[in-house]
């Protein structure tokens, strides 16, 4: 979701509930208009070597996802991989690397994904506003609901 300032004042459940007709919103746009996108994914790790996840407020509410978001024009993927951990979850990247780069299709849109192994410093939080929640699994052990491209991008940074 974009970076809007004044979002905060917003009472966090009326947030939820915008941020939920926005992505309808945005994936019908997409849909109809077939724009090319730039994408990022995190796959942090804490020190016992366990995935970051989170659930979205605006996504089914069983759904575990990795931490992703757009890439701004003329913006770097990993200033953007770095930039979406801290929004989503309150952490600041150490160390980033580069595991994959693919071509997906994003409801319609043409999203190219650069999809980043990172360490971080900090204690990840949900904001209860985009994030419902936070945890941390296994990579061999994530949850029923973790979504076929997570555990694929989650595989290839633990390679």
């Amino acid at each position: 979701m974009p970076d809007v300032p004044f979002a905060n004042l917003l009472p966090a459940g009326l947030h939820r509930r915008l941020l939920r007709v926005a992505e309808l919103v945005r994936r019908r746009w997409w849909a109809w208009r077939k724009p090319r996108l730039r994408g990022c994914a995190v796959v942090a790790r804490n020190d016992a070597g366990e995935v970051l996840m989170v659930r979205h407020s605006y996504r089914k509410r069983d759904e575990w996802h990795l931490p992703t978001g757009g890439v701004r024009a003329r913006e770097d993927p990993e200033v953007a991989a770095r930039r979406e951990l801290g929004e989503e979850v309150g952490v600041v990247v150490i160390a980033i690397t580069l595991v994959h780069t693919e071509e997906i299709d994003l409801h319609g849109a043409t999203n190219t994904v650069s999809v980043f192994a990172a360490s971080y410093a900090g204690t990840p939080v949900a904001d209860d506003r985009e994030i419902a929640e936070v945890a941390f699994f296994a990579h061999d052990d994530l949850p029923a609901t973790t979504p076929e491209w997570a555990r694929n991008y989650i595989a290839r940074a633990v390679a």
